[in-house]
C-alpha cells in the first residue's frame, strides 16, 4: 500500500513538472500556445466630457485586438490591452504614459489630439511608438516617435474652406463671413489659425469674423453668440458645439456650421441634446468613410461589429463616426505592426521594428480598395497619415449622416 501511494505521488509529481515545462516553453513571451504577446497601452477618455464619442472607439480597439488574435491576422502574436483613462484632463497624460509602458506596452493608442503632443518630448526622448488617432500639428514636427493615424485640422480647416467657396456658396458678388468658437485647447487652437490664414490669403472668399476661445468647461456663449450672430458659416468645435448651436439659434440667429471630424463623432450625442432639425446641414471635413459607403474597409468594420455585438450594433454605428473611422485609423495601425514582425520575426519585435516599418508604410493593400491611389503614407519626415478629405452633411429628413458627394478632396497647407 505504501510503495502504491509512493507511485502515485512520483506520478504526480513528474507530470506535474512536465506540465510547468511544458507551459513555461509555449509562454516564454507571455503569449498563449506559443505566441508572442503584445501589450497595446490604450490612454483615452473613458468617463470625462469626450467620452459620448470616444467610448465606440474603445469598442473599435477592442475588437481589432480580439479580430486579430481570433483571426490570426498577425501569425505568432497575441495582442492584449491596458486602458488608462485620462478624463479628458491634460494632466492625466504623462502618468497614462508612465502606467502603460509599466504594464509592458510596447505599442501606445491615443485618441485626443492634445495626447499626441503632451506625450512627443517623452515618447520622443524614450523612442517609445506612440499612435495618435487624431492629430494636431504639434505633434509631428521634429518628425519622431509619434505617428498620427488621421489628418492634421489646419489643413482640414483650409480644404473644407475651399470647397465651401467652389462648391457650397451661392450668392456671387457677395464674400461670406466666417468664425469659430471652442474650449482652449489644442484643437481648437490650430484650427482657429488656419481660419485665420485662410481668410488673410483669400480676402476675396472670405471674411473673418473672429475666433473665440473659452475657457474649459464653459458652457454659456453669450458673449460668443452676440459676436458671431452674423455669420454665413460656424465652427463650434468639440464638445460644447451643441451647446453653443442651440444658445445661437435660441438668440435668433442662422449659420452653416462646420465641422472638421469631430461633430460626426458625437452623431448620436448631438442628435439627443439638439434634435436634428438644429443640426441639419452641417457640413462635416472627414477622412474616413461611413456606414453609407460600399468599401471593403467599411463591410469589414460593420461585420466585426456586428459578429461581436449584435445587440449593440446600430446603436454604436449611430453614435458616429468613432467606430468605423476608427476601423480605418486602426486598420493602418495594425497593419504597420503586421509587417513589422513579419519583417523581423514575432520574438524580435521592438519599438524600432515598428518605427521602421511605419516610415515606409502606405494604404496601398488590397484593404484600402476603393480609396485614392496616395490615400495616406508616411516616411523619414511626415508623421500624420492620410492626404485627403470628403465632405458629410446631417441630413434631418434622413437622420443620419450623407456624403455630398463620391469626391476626395486634397488636404491644404
Amino acid at each position: 500500500m505504501r510503495r502504491s501511494l509512493l507511485g502515485i505521488l512520483t506520478v504526480f509529481l513528474i507530470g506535474t513538472l512536465l506540465g510547468t515545462s511544458a507551459i513555461g516553453c509555449g509562454d516564454e513571451n507571455g503569449g498563449g500556445g506559443g505566441k508572442v504577446k503584445i501589450i497595446i497601452g490604450e490612454i483615452t477618455d473613458l468617463t470625462g466630457p469626450a467620452s459620448p464619442a470616444i467610448w465606440t472607439l474603445h469598442t473599435c480597439l477592442e475588437d481589432w485586438v480580439r479580430y486579430i488574435n481570433e483571426e490570426n491576422f498577425i501569425p505568432g502574436v497575441e495582442l492584449d490591452i491596458v486602458s488608462w483613462d485620462n478624463k479628458y484632463e491634460v494632466e492625466r497624460d504623462i502618468p497614462g504614459y508612465e502606467w502603460v509602458k509599466q504594464k509592458g506596452a510596447k505599442l501606445i493608442v491615443c485618441v485626443i489630439p492634445q495626447s499626441g503632443v503632451i506625450l512627443k518630448p517623452y515618447a520622443d526622448k524614450d523612442e517609445t511608438i506612440v499612435v495618435n488617432l487624431s492629430v494636431n500639428s504639434g505633434m509631428l514636427t521634429p518628425p519622431g516617435w509619434v505617428f498620427g493615424m488621421s489628418a492634421p485640422h489646419d489643413p482640414m480647416v483650409k480644404a473644407l474652406m475651399k470647397w465651401l467657396h467652389e462648391e457650397d456658396w451661392d450668392k456671387p458678388g457677395e464674400i461670406p463671413r466666417i468664425g469659430i468658437v471652442g474650449w482652449n485647447e489644442a484643437a481648437i487652437i490650430t484650427q482657429k489659425k488656419a481660419m485665420e490664414e485662410y481668410c488673410q490669403d483669400h480676402p476675396d472668399q472670405f471674411t473673418y469674423a473672429g475666433g473665440y476661445i473659452t475657457p474649459f468647461n464653459t458652457m454659456m456663449f453669450t458673449a460668443e453668440v452676440k459676436a458671431l450672430k452674423d455669420c454665413d458659416y460656424i465652427l463650434p468645435m468639440g464638445f460644447p458645439a451643441c451647446t453653443f448651436i442651440k444658445q445661437y439659434q435660441t438668440a435668433g440667429y442662422s449659420a452653416t456650421y462646420l465641422d472638421v471630424g469631430v461633430a460626426t463623432a458625437y452623431r448620436g450625442f448631438f442628435a439627443r441634446q439638439c434634435g436634428w432639425p438644429a443640426l441639419d446641414g452641417w457640413l462635416s471635413a472627414n477622412v474616413t468613410l461611413y456606414r453609407d459607403q460600399d468599401t471593403a474597409m467599411v463591410k469589414q468594420a460593420v461585420d466585426v461589429l456586428y459578429r461581436y455585438h449584435p445587440d449593440q450594433a446600430e446603436e454604436i454605428i449611430d453614435a458616429g463616426f468613432s467606430y468605423i473611422g476608427g476601423w480605418h485609423n486602426l486598420a493602418a495601425t495594425f497593419e504597420i505592426l503586421k509587417r513589422a514582425i513579419e519583417q523581423v520575426g514575432p520574438e524580435n519585435f521592438s519599438q524600432q521594428a515598428y518605427y521602421d516599418a511605419a516610415i515606409n508604410y502606405s494604404t496601398s493593400s488590397s484593404m484600402w480598395e476603393g480609396y485614392p491611389t496616395d490615400y495616406g503614407d508616411f516616411n523619414a519626415e511626415k508623421r500624420y497619415l492620410i492626404n485627403y478629405i470628403d465632405i458629410y452633411e446631417f441630413d434631418a429628413d434622413l437622420q443620419d449622416l450623407v456624403r455630398v458627394n463620391d469626391e476626395w478632396y486634397p488636404l491644404l497647407w
